[in-house]
């Protein structure tokens, strides 16, 4: 018996930066998660080959109606200034995106 479990907000959250952890193994990066709930960056992914650094928060986004574009929260100062990139799942094609933050909320296509 298949029982979908209805799961809280921060529970979603945490979920997906542990696939998101998954996808970066996968990818080959070097993989470090913040321990505390609350901090600018979600996870800083290392690419020992390149010495590429990026420092991810992982948000949840929704398609638009007709699911060509997403829109992307806006991060804060520090998060922009840190050059912290967002790191989100794409549900209907279970594609990852990995876009420059901005300020503002921002539309990309899918």
């Amino acid at each position: 018996m298949n029982k979908s479990i209805e799961l809280p907000t921060s529970k979603v959250g945490d979920l997906l930066e542990l696939k998101a952890v998954c996808w970066l193994l996968e990818q080959g990066y070097e993989v470090f998660r913040n321990d505390c709930c609350t901090g600018p960056i979600d996870i800083i992914a290392l690419n020992k080959e390149t010495n590429e650094i990026l420092k991810i928060d992982v948000k949840t986004t929704i398609p638009n109606t007709n699911g060509t574009r997403v829109s992307l929260p806006k991060l804060n100062q520090l998060q922009v200034k840190l050059g912290v990139k967002i790191l989100t799942l794409n549900k209907k094609t279970n594609d990852w995106m990995l876009v420059d933050g901005k300020l503002e909320s921002q539309q990309i296509s899918i």
